[in-house]
């Protein structure tokens, strides 16, 4: 697939939830806007926990009820282990929030981007798989459009208004301009796996993020 005009108000890089959103909301506001993902859906990620500040977002989106209808495990609170392997007692968010966003979700995230990237298509954004964008096109100092490959083995030049760069950690127009700047304190790395028999607590801990420190904080 290959984008159905030349020029657009608004072309958004990479197709994560950051990408979705900004989309949708920009096409919910009368703009034509093109969303273009480097890879082709489902695909894997590693699993993500949501924050019950997501909440506002989602309910803009108008996804909420999506969420709802998944069976995502939902999330109560975040409990801590400390190095020494002592538990601290759960962190329930509606201790303090007594709204129904006390309450969100550990999602999938090959099924959560696919509920989000189908959100903003439902809001009139026009959305290419298996664009791959080789350069930000640039007029002086202003972002103009995009050269990316398609499907089809094609390189074609899009133009657009406005660029939103939801690349992540590509970070295209930052790596264009080189403005990328590393923080040397979150220069990190996560290791996943995945756990088959594993037993759950019940009720409304079944859910719950759980945070371990290693022995000496290192």
């Amino acid at each position: 697939m290959t984008p159905s005009a030349d020029s657009y108000d608004v072309i958004v890089i990479g197709g994560g939830p950051a990408g979705c959103t900004a989309s949708a909301l920009l096409a919910e506001h009368g703009h034509s806007v093109l969303l273009l993902e480097r890879d082709a859906f489902p695909r894997f990620k590693i699993g993500e926990s949501l924050m019950p500040g997501t909440y506002e977002t989602f309910e803009r989106l108008g996804v909420l009820d999506k969420l709802r209808e998944t069976a995502f495990p939902r999330k109560h609170s975040v409990q801590f282990y400390s190095g020494s392997g002592r538990a601290s007692k759960p962190f329930y968010f509606s201790d303090n929030n007594d709204h129904e966003s006390a309450v969100t979700w550990q999602v999938l995230r090959s099924d959560f981007d696919e509920l989000m990237i189908s959100a903003a298509a439902d809001k009139g954004v026009e959305v290419v798989h298996e664009a791959s964008v080789h350069d930000v096109l640039f007029e002086d100092d202003r972002a103009v459009g995009v050269r990316a490959k398609f499907a089809d083995g094609g390189i074609r030049e899009v133009r657009a208004t406005v660029v939103v760069d939801a690349s992540g950690q590509s970070a295209l127009i930052a790596r264009r301009l080189k403005i990328v700047s590393t923080e040397p304190t979150l220069r990190k790395a996560s290791i996943h796996t995945h756990f088959v028999g594993a037993r759950r607590d019940t009720g409304i801990d079944e859910g719950a993020t759980v945070i371990y420190q290693t022995e000496g904080k290192d």
